[in-house]
């Protein structure tokens, strides 16, 4: 069977990361991250999606702690001086530079990674599966794909009205594929599996 398109959106970000998303014969969620040898595709069934995605905002907290860190030992440093004494000339000099030049480093990687992402979750173990920049490359393109993908998500549910036990399993699969892809982490996987089973366990003894 021939893939349809039924939508696409493409997206960049702040860093040249680059992103499309085509939403494949109303029931799949095609994602194609980066290009060349490091690109990664992968599938996300419609059906597995859970109702409502989240806003949450992506903040390099690795960035930050080292801007932190040089904060700190800066204000360190000058105290200890202060106490101290301390006259080493040249070399104070550098050690200021060196937690000045920290500072700015970090501060500056926060904001060129800083974003704000719309996260769609699994939808019975509520691992996040991928995300969209909100409102890239614009917020018509944006919202329109929005729109669309979430109408894809009604209109699959709609058609097959699968019960829970073939919705889970279903999930199970989808999600193992992805850990083995390294879409998902293995321990996300292993807990929404234990997760998932625990759903399964409980309505089988309902």
């Amino acid at each position: 069977m021939a893939k349809e398109i039924n939508a696409t959106l493409q997206q960049q970000g702040k860093l040249g990361q680059q992103r499309e998303y085509q939403i494949i014969n109303g029931k799949e969620l095609r994602i194609i991250q980066g290009m060349g040898v490091k690109q990664r595709v992968y599938l996300v069934h419609l059906l597995a999606l859970a109702d409502k995605s989240r806003v949450r905002f992506n903040i390099a907290w690795g960035w930050l702690y080292l801007a932190a860190a040089c904060l700190v030992g800066l204000v360190i440093y000058r105290l200890a001086k202060s106490l101290f004494t301390i006259n080493s000339g040249m070399i104070e000099f550098a050690i200021m530079a060196a937690f000045i030049l920290g500072i700015a480093l970090g501060l500056i990687l926060v904001i060129a990674n800083f974003s704000r992402v719309r996260v769609f979750y699994s939808r019975h173990s509520d691992i996040p599966l991928f995300d969209l920049y909100i409102s890239k490359p614009n917020q018509q393109a944006y919202k329109s794909f929005l729109r669309q993908l979430n109408t894809y998500i009604e209109k699959t549910r709609e058609f097959w009205k699968l019960k829970l036990d073939q919705q889970i399993a279903g999930e199970v699969r989808m999600l193992r594929r992805l850990a083995s892809d390294g879409v998902i982490s293995q321990r996300d996987y292993d807990q929404a599996k234990d997760r998932l089973f625990s759903i399964s366990n409980k309505k089988s003894r309902a």
